[in-house]
């Protein structure tokens, strides 16, 4: 009787042992889809800012420049 509750014993632990790790791949695989998630948000908004706002942002820039030098006086000597 002894082996039995020994071999019992065994398939119980195991048992317990697989549940928790299909439970910790879970976790651990939400995580990982979570992390790229975001990446792929932050990323996103990153090529937004980088190709729709930085254009405007630069010509913006560059008029302002050439506004300035075509509106400097000529210092008086």
């Amino acid at each position: 009787m002894s082996e039995n509750r020994s071999l019992f014993g065994r398939i119980l632990t195991w048992t317990v042992v697989g549940i928790l790790a299909v439970i910790a791949l879970k976790i651990a695989v939400r995580l990982i889809a979570f992390a790229v998630g975001l990446a792929g948000m932050v990323l996103g908004v990153a090529m937004f800012l980088l190709f729709t706002l930085g254009p405007i942002v630069l010509l913006g820039w560059l008029a302002m420049k050439a506004w300035k030098a075509f509106t400097r006086e000529e210092p008086a000597y």
